[in-house]
């Protein structure tokens, strides 16, 4: 009776934290419908103690990179440029040219940063490493066998370095193997040729613009921007205009440009349907959408099996220390799918319920990171929970201990999943 309770704890707790509709929490917090461009918001409740008599030895972790400025420069020069003709025409409304100002503001923050890790996203890794340090201590403890890779990418590796710098700080005595290179990718930024190609499909490309033609409503703003509607039926592309401002709104949280507020330009439901786009095409290209069957849910392979083959390693040779790695948006999700996590593993049969089964806020947001921490008693019996931006989430396995398993259910379990 007690494992049963437990077993249906797990499930109550997983579906808490969604119980909000996702479109609920957009008008609660608009930052939110940046979705994969949501500032890291940290740990969202505690650590539940580990049962008695274990104690933590390993961690496995996954990180995307921190928050950054938008990757291309265009992000920033075709809003501007487009709103800046329009105001040498006189076809600004003064609200068009207050939205100028600020596109002109963040064009030039920008300049010479494009898509380099902001100072946020330097805290970001830092603040995460440091409750890492003070939640496990006893993985850190004199000489452990640390190491970390990235992907070659300059925020990547920035991100890694804060990281690891902030865990060396905390204990002088540990030194971390850090590395960058090209091997490296096979396992930080892979994923099975099957789930690259499908994401590439001409099939899935088509559900995805018709879906993506539903959620975008450019008229009310331009109507805002603009004086002149024949103006900008001549002039302006409406759908790239208002994807623009979109991310220039969403993106001003990363940099804590609060004062350079542009997210009051777009109506609740507005925010919504531009991020539901999004979340679908996450979902659809690297999520447990069933359309795409198990050449997705299979796609985060490579690094999955690094995760198991560490596991392997640490808990065959009784080391004690940390793997970790750092990447990319995609990857996470790629990941977090094949570990079927809580939040992870949703079934929709439109693109409409995708919302409220799967959000990139809440599973990649700026810094987000996949956490297996095991924990070993003195019979050297082994078990693991699962920390999803550092909050406890659940696999589809039986427990008697929620938040934690038994890592002999959980190895087999994915043995018999995926044939390992």
């Amino acid at each position: 009776m007690k494992k049963i309770l437990l077993i249906l704890l797990s499930g109550v707790l997983a579906l808490s934290s969604f119980a909000q509709s996702a479109r609920e929490e957009v008008l609660a917090t608009p930052e939110k419908a940046g979705g994969i461009m949501y500032a890291y918001p940290g740990p969202l409740s505690v650590q539940t103690p580990a049962p008695r008599g274990y104690k933590p030895f390993y961690i496995s972790h996954f990180g995307r990179h921190g928050s950054r400025w938008n990757c291309s420069e265009d992000d920033y020069l075709l809003p501007y440029g487009v709103l800046k003709a329009a105001s040498d025409a006189g076809k600004l409304t003064p609200v068009g040219e207050e939205v100028l100002a600020k596109a002109a503001f963040f064009k030039e923050d920008a300049r010479d940063h494009i898509g380099e890790l902001t100072r946020l996203g330097m805290r970001q890794h830092q603040d995460i490493a440091l409750r890492m340090f003070r939640s496990f201590p006893e993985v850190f403890k004199g000489d452990p066998e640390v190491t970390a890779n990235s992907t070659q990418s300059p925020r990547v590796m920035v991100s890694m370095f804060y990281f690891c710098n902030k865990l060396e700080s905390l204990n002088p005595k540990m030194r971390i193997d850090l590395d960058a290179s090209e091997r490296d990718s096979k396992f930080v930024a892979d994923r099975t040729d099957e789930a690259r190609a499908y994401a590439a499909s001409p099939g899935l490309k088509e559900v995805q613009d018709a879906f993506a033609s539903k959620c975008l409503h450019p008229d009310r703003l331009m109507g805002v921007l603009f004086n002149d509607m024949e103006y900008v039926d001549r002039n302006v592309n409406k759908d790239d205009l208002f994807d623009q401002l979109y991310e220039l709104a969403c993106m001003a949280q990363n940099n804590e440009h609060g004062d350079v507020d542009l997210l009051y330009l777009f109506e609740p439901d507005e925010l919504f349907d531009i991020w539901q786009r999004n979340n679908y095409r996450m979902y659809s290209s690297r999520g447990s959408d069933p359309r795409g069957g198990e050449t997705v849910l299979t796609g985060g392979m490579p690094m999955f099996r690094h995760f198991i083959d560490k596991a392997d390693e640490y808990i065959g040779s009784g080391k004690r220390g940390a793997t970790l790695r750092f990447s990319h948006d995609g990857y996470l999700v790629a990941l977090t799918t094949t570990m079927q996590l809580d939040g992870c593993r949703g079934k929709a049969s439109t693109p409409e319920e995708v919302a409220d089964l799967f959000s990139t806020w809440k599973v990649t947001p700026m810094g987000g990171n996949v956490q297996w921490i095991f924990f070993r008693n003195r019979k050297g019996d082994v078990i693991v929970k699962f920390l999803l931006n550092e909050n406890e989430v659940g696999i589809p396995v039986e427990t008697d201990m929620y938040p934690y398993y038994h890592w002999k259910d959980v190895r087999k379990y994915y043995a018999d999943c995926y044939k390992l």
